[in-house]
């Protein structure tokens, strides 16, 4: 099921990702990584992409990015199909989005100072002005907290919240209007992470940003994000509201997420996850989860479940949620 279209008195989407996959050939097999996902990214919305490691969360950002090509389904940026471009078609329109990558170290030339890293994304879009160039880089600095100082410098003499902070910036260097973040604090200490989702919220909200936020760290999103797309091996199961997915959550795998989420409260048993099948092991024609699944049943081997709707903005898929 594809989210709801909008209606006349809803603004369109940023983005819309409709029945997208991304396939790869794992021991012979086609593996389908991104398996039919679809949904929408509303301007200054931040969702919210949770799962289990592989489960195809980063994949996904990835072939939104056009970091991968997508084995077939559409990618509407502003309602322009962008899922077949090749990369000259693609140059002028990724400006729009960026990318924020998980290792704020691997992700950094260590050959380049920060304001080379900075200045590059801006010779490469046509901003040929050296002055214009050297305002861009540090307005951007002094957004993301570092000193006009840290241009000379290389990444390895930044702690890694700095450097995440540069990967920020030059994300954001080109103006774009979604940002999709990888697991962008899961590398960092708690208390560096904090402050690095305070940066995020201070300049979505000044900068009019939006935001595909991919994590596994549940509690994270649910600070941070308006909408949460839960994923299972490939597929969207649940989508809700955060505050409706914390409060109601209909699918059998979102509440084992849940209840794996740690709390401050010796007294309350963390619930185990059943083990899960090997990544590129078939999940077959029935659901993907019901190997895992407390709930499963006879229909659950034969047919795979459809996303319908079970509340306002809240789908699920599941044949008994």
């Amino acid at each position: 099921m594809n989210d709801p279209a909008p209606s006349v008195d809803t603004p369109a989407p940023l983005i819309s990702i409709r029945d997208l996959r991304t396939t790869y050939a794992v021991g012979g097999r086609a593996f389908h990584a991104v398996d039919g996902v679809s949904f929408d990214v509303a301007r200054g919305e931040t969702v919210g992409l949770v799962g289990e490691s592989g489960c195809g969360k980063s994949t996904l950002g990835k072939t939104l990015m056009r970091l991968l090509r997508p084995s077939a389904g559409n990618i509407l940026l502003d309602g322009r199909d962008i899922a077949g471009l090749d990369q000259s078609a693609l140059l002028p329109l990724r400006r729009r989005f960026q990318m924020v990558f998980q290792d704020p170290f691997a992700s950094l030339n260590p050959r380049k100072t920060i304001g080379a890293l900075l200045e590059t994304p801006l010779k490469v879009h046509g901003v040929r002005s050296a002055a214009e160039r050297r305002a861009r880089v540090l307005e951007i600095v002094e957004r993301v907290g570092l000193p006009a100082s840290a241009l000379q410098r290389y990444p390895h003499e930044f702690s890694g919240g700095q450097r995440q902070r540069i990967g920020i910036a030059r994300a954001l260097v080109l103006r774009p209007e979604l940002i999709i973040c990888d697991e962008p604090v899961s590398a960092l200490d708690l208390s560096i992470q904090a402050q690095i989702l305070n940066l995020l919220v201070d300049l979505k909200r000044d900068l009019g940003l939006s935001y595909l936020f991919i994590s596994h760290d549940l509690s994270v999103v649910r600070y941070f994000a308006d909408r949460v797309i839960v994923m299972y091996r490939g597929r969207v199961v649940e989508s809700a509201d955060h505050a409706t997915l914390w409060r109601d959550p209909r699918h059998p795998y979102t509440r084992l997420l849940l209840a794996a989420v740690p709390v401050a409260d010796p007294g309350r048993p963390r619930e185990p996850m059943p083990p899960c099948p090997e990544a590129g092991e078939p999940s077959g024609q029935g659901c993907s989860f019901r190997a895992r699944c407390p709930m499963a049943q006879p229909r659950c081997d034969q047919e795979a479940p459809a996303r319908r709707t079970v509340g306002p903005g809240h789908t699920v898929a599941c044949h008994f949620a």
